[in-house]
C-alpha cells in the first residue's frame, strides 16, 4: 500500500479552506477535494505489510507528544510538481518534533525516505502550469491538532483519495488557574 503520516483539519476548517480557495483563485484543472485536505508529516511511499506492522508498533511506543495548533497562513507554489499549497509561516516546535520522530521511525523499519527539510503544507491544487496570481484575501486558517493519522493513498476511478487507516492521540496540556 502507498501511505503517509499526516494531520487532518477538522471539517469546518476544510470547508473554510475550500471556500476561500474557490473565491480567491481562478478555476484549477486539478483542485484537491476538501475531503483530501491534510498536512503531511512523513510520506512513506509503498510499504509492505511487514513494514506496516513494524511501523505501527514503533509509533505506539512514541513518548508523549503534546497536542498543538496548526496555522496555515502563507501561500506557496512548487513549480516541479506544479502544486499550489497553504503553509505555516511558523511551524510549532512540537509539530516539527512529531514529523522528525515519524521520519526516524520510518527509516528504522527500512523505508528509504528522501532527506529534506520539513515544510508543513496543505496542497490546494495540482497540475498548475503557472504560479497563480497573489491572493487578494490572505489565508488565516487554524485548528487545534489533538491526533495524527496513518493514511493510505488509494487510486480510484475518480482519482486519488486518502483513507485514514490508524489514528494516534496526542497528549493534552492542562492549565490550572489559581482561585
Amino acid at each position: 500500500m502507498r501511505a503517509f503520516f499526516g494531520l487532518s483539519p477538522d471539517i469546518k476548517t476544510k470547508l473554510a479552506i475550500e471556500g476561500w480557495r474557490n473565491k480567491v483563485f481562478p478555476h484549477f484543472d486539478a483542485p484537491v477535494p476538501a475531503a483530501n485536505f491534510h498536512v503531511t508529516l512523513a510520506f512513506l511511499g509503498k510499504i509492505s505489510p511487514k513494514q506496516l506492522d513494524a511501523l505501527c508498533e514503533s509509533v505506539n511506543q512514541i513518548d508523549q507528544i503534546h497536542a498543538f495548533d496548526v496555522s496555515l497562513n502563507q501561500i506557496g507554489y512548487w513549480s516541479k510538481p506544479k502544486a499550489l499549497w497553504l503553509g505555516c509561516k511558523n511551524t510549532q516546535n512540537t509539530h516539527r518534533q512529531l514529523a522528525k520522530i515519524l521520519y526516524q521511525i520510518s527509516h528504522s523499519v527500512g523505508l528509504q525516505l528522501p532527506k529534506q527539510d520539513y515544510i508543513a503544507h496543505l496542497t490546494l491544487a495540482r497540475k498548475c502550469s503557472v504560479n497563480p496570481p497573489a491572493a487578494l484575501i490572505s489565508p488565516t486558517f487554524s485548528w487545534h491538532n489533538a491526533e495524527f493519522h496513518l493514511y493510505e493513498s488509494v487510486l480510484g476511478k475518480k482519482g486519488v483519495s486518502y483513507h485514514i487507516r490508524q489514528t494516534w492521540p496526542l497528549a493534552r496540556l492542562f492549565a490550572f488557574k489559581a482561585v
